[in-house]
């Protein structure tokens, strides 16, 4: 007659180890003929009971914490455990978790390793019977797998029933590319006639999702007809292991489980593999005889007194220095005591976190800051670093000073961006959000206005910051304030073009004077007549205004070191006052408009485009001085002739003259007394036609 039961029931019966399942409430719902026979306990003894009372030797014990455990966890595992009644001898149990409870097998320590296969043959059923189970008709000579069954978990777990699956190939089941990995799962199995344990991502029931699935080939006559399997939504512990995994995983690197009074009961490879053996070696004896410990007696000593505390319920943690088989480091060890139920401490967890090159890098980390405090105070230059993360910004003391702000200002990246002057802050902005996208640096050299409304030039330089797997995660710089250097930098430029000025003076334009003096004196000896001597007067005279306006040059084109608050209209008032009134019209609409300024170089500056006016317009001409649109200087305009475009630029050359009188330099006075304040003059045209001339005290930073 055909046994008509499902696949799974027959394999549990197969089963020759001890073997018990327990419900949610720990209450014993399954005790086979082996259990009964290990246990000396029949199943109707043990069936209906709560399975610390059928085995009150495990209450209390680390078996108990470890099953306790599996069923949070929803994680299977296997312990070894001395067993010391009814006869004191060593065991191996192997828990299997489910929805409904917890599957049991128990084999004696000295089993034989012949028994392998049945252990496999059960962890395979176990794993399986309580999760979401599905049974796949296999034609191995086709390559050919259909769906043949699920059970109702896996209906309500996936949203598929059992009519939907029934003989259907996978691809028309799930998308083609999922269809395909789930086939090379199963062919891989087939292959290897073994189970095949594997994570994938389906899209059921109505979006993408995590699944833990087993699969076991089923083998009849030698040859695999189905495989029998299980599979189950994961996507929750998925996120909980990640979370898990981001705030404690990586925090330790050395892990172990210890019985309160100190003996290793489990080590992970990595602590393992750092002292250089094998679990045999450590495994069951007390920790601090352990190779690890072997430093001194006081490391060992350090170490029993802190698990005696541990064992009190106190959590302990310390760094200590540990032995390993090529070297020695340091640790961040910690003890953290598990309790039960009743609040007794029934396992310690030993971890320890290597932090050998962490205590090596705050040394040089210290050694480093101390060095760049030197720097700061010997060379003036800050640093600063930017968290793209956190989007948080640091500064070195060096920064706060260049700013004048206290160290316990907190500055965000908006605000270092603020404190550029608001001609420089599209330039820093585009580069900072360049760095902040590509990781492009970049070294410039803007101005500030400081805390204290001061403006300053500075130059700062940012480069990317990247993390150990080359993520860009910041951005970090250096600041320093290059107001003087600038201010030499204008000034030697400024130096530099009037001595180009002075030699060409002296090389050309006094020199022409100069020979006609020479030839008109050579012909007044001969011919004793007066108009030769009159051309000698006139020459001199020439060179005279020439040395003039050159004397002028030299002391009003100076670099301007003290400026003040200049109201303009009383000045030019007072100009009218004190230069000869040759204009017939002046209109002065200035009102409280004031610049800082040297008051007395200002004053040259005016009377020189005044007399500018004048000259080119004649003594009829109105004169209009007033305030810039965007009250970043003055004008001066006229309603004269005015200036061809061709010769706005050359007329601020000096020497440079459109009327064949004077010297030329009175518009280069105005030019070189508007660059020691560190303004611009332009000449455009009036509204009225005529000449306008533009001072600008704020110009643009030059791109």
């Amino acid at each position: 007659m055909t046994d008509t039961r499902p696949n799974y029931e027959r394999l549990i019966e197969r089963i020759s180890d001890p073997h018990c399942a327990v419900d949610a409430e720990w209450q014993i719902t399954y005790w086979n003929e082996q259990m009964a026979a290990w246990s000396e306990t029949p199943a109707t003894k043990a069936e209906g009971n709560l399975l610390w009372d059928v085995f009150p030797v495990f209450r209390g014990s680390a078996l108990e914490s470890h099953c306790r455990d599996a069923v949070a966890t929803q994680e299977s595992r296997s312990i070894e455990t001395l067993l010391r009644e009814p006869v004191e001898s060593r065991i191996s149990v192997h828990l299997y978790p489910g929805e409904d409870g917890l599957s049991i097998i128990v084999r004696d320590g000295d089993e034989r390793p012949g028994q392998q296969s049945d252990v496999e043959l059960a962890e395979t059923v176990f794993e399986n019977t309580q999760d979401a189970l599905f049974l796949v008709d296999v034609d191995e000579a086709e390559d050919e797998f259909r769906l043949e069954r699920v059970n109702p978990v896996y209906e309500t777990h996936t949203g598929l029933t059992n009519d939907e699956l029934r003989g259907r190939r996978l691809q028309a089941v799930f998308t083609p590319e999922e269809g395909e990995r789930i086939l090379e799962n199963y062919r891989q199995c087939v292959a290897r006639n073994e189970p095949l344990e594997y994570e994938e991502v389906l899209s059921v029931p109505d979006e993408r999702s995590y699944w833990e699935t087993r699969i076991s080939p089923v083998v009849v006559d030698g040859a695999i007809v189905k495989l029998v399997g299980a599979t189950r939504n994961v996507t929750e512990q998925k996120e909980r292991e990640r979370q898990y995994d981001a705030i404690f995983n990586q925090t330790y690197q050395f892990t172990g489980l210890l019985d309160p009074d100190g003996t290793l009961l489990k080590a992970n490879d990595t602590a393992l593999e750092f002292g250089g053996f094998g679990r045999e070696d450590v495994i069951g004896r007390p920790v601090w005889e352990s190779e690890w410990w072997q430093i001194d007696a006081e490391t060992q000593e350090r170490l029993q007194d802190a698990i005696e505390v541990a064992a009190t319920g106190e959590f302990v943690r310390y760094d200590e220095t540990v032995q390993g088989a090529d070297e020695t480091v340091v640790v961040d060890f910690s003890l953290r005591p598990i309790t039960d139920e009743r609040g007794d401490v029934v396992l310690i967890v030993a971890e320890g976190r290597d932090i050998t090159a962490l205590k090596r890098r705050t040394r040089e980390l210290e050694q480093k800051r101390e060095f760049l405090r030197h720097i700061q105070s010997v060379a003036d230059i800050g640093g600063w670093e930017v968290d793209f993360r956190t989007e948080t910004m640091r500064w070195t003391d060096e920064v706060y000073r260049i700013h004048e702000l206290p160290p316990e200002y907190e500055p965000t990246i908006e605000d270092g961006i603020d404190f550029y002057h608001p001609r420089d802050r599209a330039r820093i902005t585009a580069a900072f959000e360049r760095l902040w996208t590509t990781g492009d640096d970049y070294d410039l050299e803007l101005r500030i206005v400081t805390h204290t409304d001061e403006t300053r030039w500075v130059r700062t330089v940012g480069t990317p910051w990247y993390d150990d797997d080359g993520n860009l995660t910041g951005a970090r710089g250096a600041f320093q304030d290059i107001t003087e250097r600038k201010e030499r930098e204008r000034e030697l430029q400024r130096t530099n073009a009037r001595l180009e000025e002075f030699t060409s003076i002296v090389s050309h334009d006094l020199r022409n004077p100069l020979t006609v003096a020479q030839a008109a004196l050579e012909l007044g000896r001969e011919s004793c007549s007066s108009a030769d001597f009159d051309r000698i007067e006139a020459a001199h005279e020439r060179m005279n205004a020439l040395i003039t306006d050159l004397l002028t040059l030299a002391r009003r084109g100076q670099q301007v070191d003290e400026t003040e608050s200049v109201a303009l209209e009383p000045l030019v008032e007072s100009l009218c006052e004190t230069v000869p009134s040759n204009w017939e019209t002046l209109e002065v609409d200035l009102g409280d408009h004031r610049v800082e300024a040297d008051e007395s170089r200002l004053r040259q500056l005016i009377e020189n485009l005044l007399s500018n006016a004048v000259t080119h317009g004649g003594e009829d001409v109105t004169i209009r001085i007033g305030p810039l649109e965007d009250d970043d200087g003055f004008y001066l305009a006229d309603d004269g002739p005015g200036i061809p475009p061709t010769q706005r630029q050359e007329i601020f050359d000096r020497g440079y003259s459109t009327t064949g009188e004077g010297t030329g330099f009175g518009l280069a006075i105005v030019r070189s007394i508007a660059d020691a304040h560190g303004w611009t003059v332009e000449a455009t045209e009036s509204t009225d036609g005529g000449a306008q001339f533009e001072i600008n005290t704020e110009p643009p930073t030059p791109l």
